[in-house]
């Protein structure tokens, strides 16, 4: 639908229409989300409609976006401020205003950062949102270093590529003839449909995919080749790999020659990761590792799209090293059709994160690193690891965390070790929730405070490629509350904070913010459809640009001393880590543990993107849980059969570390050995009335099935955390 059609069907039907974003994945930042017209009548927000002229989905929606009056309006929103009354876990809180809870959080922020130092704040990263640079922010003016990162998504990635190749290279799928999607689901996972978009057409235009992954997604179904990699071996097949293109030699000897340093050593290295060593490992035939390196290598323009799903193991750090490498040695690396080097656009809106500001003092009191303190601050600035945050609560190592700020995500359902974070919210002296709708944290939370969706405010600025727009009130705030961004600057505020914080003036916030790109919100407004600015598809120059000064490029320290790719990393090895990728076992698997395997036969991993639900939140939502409702672990039917599973029974998943009671879903497309289940599973839905899901044993709460062994359960670079354990599966009792 254009502008011009949605103005035709509100005035048809008495509506007012409001061309805005969709919130329905989470406030955008870098990427945008997808725009929308959201129409209303009499001050009731009813439906939304794709906007054409939008390029991030031109039009197009997924069933979560239209969705969206109905997480609006659902029994689960939280409306107003909260202070907790009674003890714990009891969920006992009195009504307070806005303003009283901005005040009492100042108070004991203020004065646990007397009593304990700064650093005994710690604020919990969501997903990556537009407000992310807010809660950073505050971070640094306030004196802690300890933004805690997920340790499950991104960052991992980039970190391993920028430590070998010096950037985060990106498939250049529109002119690749080979593209390797490994590790990522690119028709569900983001929140706009470019990724989809970008692997139909290579199909379309008859590009040879291969898929690597544990299971057939709607990626694997299209594809030319599936390669079934076991979950969490995705190292040692990039291993292997790099090994056959070495053993045989197929290299591009000038690019190795110019831009590459360590080729000798690697080679060396590489020699006992053996395709054949790699099928005992990872389950794929030694024919099929070697059949795939050969078709990538010898392909001139060749692209691999790395997702998600590497970083959920011990030797995540190792696999995008690897993987790197390979695009290295065989020149496919910033070249049409290959992985492209994006290089900063020319303008963009403001960065409000105060960089600057970030010390190697501020560094060293980090309570938990989630990159080496040599390595930091990275490209979001110092990191703590998020569920080590809640370890330092219970070990008081190396000093415990005093005070967590909650904003946009759920502990309990996010991350590993729910049983430890429930014992470190016992303990903990102050615990903050900020959400627009109920989360399983806030029994124990001391201030609830609930914000606004994107629906009922008219900010942020959404800015993508070729693209910037504003966001637009569709209504008006169903409570006394305000949004993400204004806590943060109503508390910057009552800190004595002000000045860094716009003095709580939100116009003059993102004003400042889109200074660089020569507007205002009020002159962006006046563009109801978004304004077109060339950022997104930066001018890609040759390798040379990225290697004249790469010690000082982009400023974030030693990242190839050679000024080449480091093949082998002397900057690693300086650091106490290996400088080349190596093979790390996952706590429990088929080769790491073989003696566990005989109570526990299958591998177990998790699923993270979903094409019903954005990670652990919108259960609630009656149309989407229609549409999905009940959790359903992915089994293969032979290995069904041989337990008397049948399709939708309920069945019982243990692990050496819990249980799990979910329903049965008999999918060929999975490795026999192999059982799935969507990561998120807590919520229920009051209006279809039902329940929650049991946070620990009897639930859907994948959290509690893996290890959280400190000395086995985390890649010990980049604090990866294990998502493959070993479970044996069988049909429930009860049904209820």
């Amino acid at each position: 639908m254009n502008y011009e059609q949605a103005i035709k069907v509100a005035e048809v039907r008495g509506e007012e229409v409001v061309p805005t974003v969709c919130g329905m994945c989470g406030p955008g930042g870098p990427g945008g989300g997808c725009g929308i017209y959201a129409f209303s009548k009499n001050g009731k927000f009813l439906r939304v409609a794709g906007m054409d002229e939008c390029p991030n989905n031109r039009g197009a929606l997924c069933a979560k976006a239209h969705t969206a009056p109905q997480w609006v309006y659902s029994r689960d929103r939280l409306t107003h401020p909260l202070r907790r009354i009674g003890r714990k876990g009891e969920g006992k809180f009195e009504k307070i205003s806005w303003d009283e809870a901005i005040a009492h959080i100042a108070e004991v922020l203020l004065g646990q950062k007397r009593e304990y130092g700064p650093e005994s704040l710690a604020i919990l990263s969501p997903a990556k949102r537009s407000y992310s640079e807010y809660l950073q922010r505050f971070a640094v003016v306030h004196g802690t270093p300890n933004y805690g990162h997920s340790g499950i998504c991104v960052l991992q990635r980039v970190f391993a590529f920028m430590y070998t190749v010096a950037d985060w290279p990106l498939p250049d799928t529109a002119n690749s003839d080979l593209i390797i999607y490994w590790g990522r689901q690119p028709i569900y996972s983001g929140p706009v449909s470019s990724a989809a978009r970008a692997f139909l057409e290579a199909t379309q235009r008859g590009a040879h995919i291969i898929a690597i992954k544990p299971s057939v997604e709607p990626d694997a179904g299209m594809a030319d080749t599936w390669v079934p990699v076991r979950p969490g071996t995705d190292a040692a097949l990039a291993l292997a790999m790099l090994h056959v293109v070495l053993k045989e030699d197929l290299i591009d000897h000038d690019f190795v020659a110019r831009w590459c340093y360590g080729f000798e050593s690697l080679k060396a290295h590489v020699r006992q990761y053996s395709p054949e060593w790699a099928q005992i490992i990872t389950g794929v035939p030694a024919t099929q590792i070697k059949g795939v390196a050969r078709a990538y290598a010898t392909c001139p323009r060749a692209a691999i799209d790395v997702g998600n799903g590497l970083e959920h193991a011990p030797s995540a750090g190792d696999a995008v090293r690897a993987i790197a490498m390979l695009m290295a040695v065989t020149g496919h690396l910033d070249r049409p059709g290959t992985n492209l080097l994006k290089l900063p656009p020319p303008k963009a809106p403001g960065d409000i994160t105060l960089k600057h500001r970030f010390t190697r003092e501020l560094v060293d009191k980090l309570v938990a690193p989630e990159f080496p303190k040599y390595f930091q601050p990275f490209l979001e600035g110092p990191t703590s690891a998020y569920y080590r945050i809640w370890e330092s609560v219970l070990t008081q190592t190396p000093y415990p965390v005093r005070g967590i700020i909650a904003p946009g995500t759920q502990p309990l359902a996010s991350t590993r070790g729910t049983r430890n974070v429930l014992a470190a919210l016992e303990r903990l002296d102050f615990f903050v929730v900020l959400d627009v709708a109920r989360t399983p944290e806030i029994p124990w939370a001391d201030i609830v405070m609930p914000v606004a969706t994107g629906y009922e405010t008219d900010h942020p600025f959404q800015y993508g490629p070729n693209w910037l727009m504003s966001t637009n009130r569709v209504i008006n705030p169903l409570g006394p509350y305000k949004s993400m961004f204004e806590f943060f600057l109503d508390l910057g505020k009552a800190m004595d904070y002000g000045d860094d914080f716009w003095q709580g003036d939100i116009t003059a916030c993102m004003d400042e913010q889109l200074a660089p790109l020569g507007v205002d919100m009020a002159g962006l407004r006046q563009h109801p459809v978004g304004l077109a600015f060339s950022s997104a598809r930066h001018e890609y120059e040759k390798f040379d640009r990225v290697f004249q000064r790469p010690s000082t490029r982009l400023d974030k320290g030693p990242f190839l001393p050679q000024g080449k790719v480091a093949l082998y990393n002397t900057t690693f090895e300086q650091a106490g880590y290996p400088p080349m990728p190596e093979w790390r076992e996952p706590p429990e698997g088929i080769t790491a543990t073989p003696d566990l395997t005989r109570t526990y036969p299958l591998i177990f991993s998790d699923y993270h993107t979903s094409k019903n639900f954005s990670a652990s939140w919108q259960r609630n939502v009656p149309f989407l849980r229609e549409l999905e409702p009940d959790p359903m672990l992915h089994i293969h039917p032979d290995t069904a059969g041989t337990r008397d599973i049948k399709d939708g029974d309920w069945i019982k998943v243990t692990s050496p570390h819990g249980w799990l009671r979910v329903r049965a879903q008999l999918y060929p497309g999975i490795r026999p050995d192999t059982v799935m289940l969507l990561h998120g599973w807590w919520q229920g839905c009051e209006e279809l009335k039902m329940a929650d899901y049991p946070l620990t044993d009897g639930g859907a709460n994948v959290n509690i099935m893996y290890s959280v062994d400190p000395e086995k359960a985390y890649d010990p670079m980049v604090t990866a955390m294990t998502s493959q354990t070993l479970v044996e599966v069988e049909k429930c009792r009860r049904t209820k």
